[in-house]
């Protein structure tokens, strides 16, 4: 079966400043000593998350990320989606995958609901562990359908190692694939390792380019009916201005489906609305 792997932090020592961010460096011992074949190699991993962490836009950050990756982890083949929150792909990339299977995947598989790894599986943040998946696909060799035969297996994959970077709310915003074809290679626990380690900085990374600056207010911010939301009302207003659905809006701030509704009732009626669109044209159609 697929693995989930807790992230266990190594120990960190002197803080690096580069530009505005603040990048751990790792400079400690790992399982097996710095000498051993099984060492962390803690030099390249602060040159990745230095590259990586001194850019501040979402894309590029993702892009970067996952091509500076090999530079730490072998892989054949790379993928990242980048979601937004209703889970729908926004944007993608994709590293050394013929079109052929990266169009299959986009306009089919994508937008499936009947496989076991759909983009809408309830994942969310978890504070003690960051989410690492390893998938051997043999062991999923008893499955016969569309997405196993005429995806997974006719692209030759072997393993994938997949994690995931959440945003502000907890729930996913980009996801990573890191795949190996068929052949005797194998994701072995150093890389795994090295993978969740890296993870637990870009998550951090990540969440801090979507922090509203001191100050900023919302395009939606500054109205007489906006001053009257409880905070909750705020979150919820946000999420609809965002296009985010009431059963997606449920699943960000883990409560029922049912407060959900109450809280977009008390906002149309504070706002003095009847529909989302009509609430959408007050807030943003000045």
């Amino acid at each position: 079966m697929a693995d989930m792997v807790r992230i266990e932090y190594p120990n960190l020592a002197h803080l690096v400043n580069n530009r505005d961010w603040t990048v751990l460096a790792c400079v400690s011992s790992w399982e097996g000593g710095m000498g051993s074949k099984e060492s962390f190699p803690w030099e390249r991993g602060n040159e990745f998350l230095l590259k990586v962490g001194g850019i501040h836009e979402p894309y590029r950050f993702c892009v970067t990320a996952l091509e500076e990756m090999h530079s730490l982890v072998e892989f054949d083949e790379g993928v990242f989606l980048m979601l937004d929150g209703n889970r729908r792909i926004v944007r993608k990339y994709f590293s050394n995958i013929p079109r052929r299977w990266s169009n299959m995947y986009l306009e089919y598989f994508s937008r499936s609901a009947t496989h076991e790894f759909d983009l809408r599986q309830d994942v969310s943040e978890s504070f003690d562990e960051t989410y690492v998946r390893l998938i051997r696909w043999d062991d999923f060799s008893w499955i016969h359908d569309d997405f196993m035969d005429g995806y997974i297996r006719a692209r030759g994959l072997r393993q994938s190692l997949s994690f995931v970077l959440f945003d502000l709310e907890g729930s996913p915003a980009s996801v990573f694939s890191l795949d190996r074809v068929m052949d005797e290679r194998s994701f072995t626990d150093r890389d795994i390792r090295i993978v969740r380690t890296m993870v637990a900085h870009l998550n951090n990374f990540y969440k801090n380019l979507f922090v509203r600056p001191a100050g900023q207010v919302r395009i939606w911010e500054g109205n007489a009916s906006s001053d009257e939301l409880t905070p909750r009302e705020r979150e919820v207003t946000d999420l609809i201005c965002q296009g985010v659905t009431p059963a997606n809006i449920s699943r960000k701030l883990h409560i029922s489906i049912g407060t959900t509704n109450k809280h977009i009732a008390h906002i149309y009626k504070k706002y003095g609305v009847g529909s989302r669109q009509e609430l959408l044209v007050r807030l943003l159609g000045n």
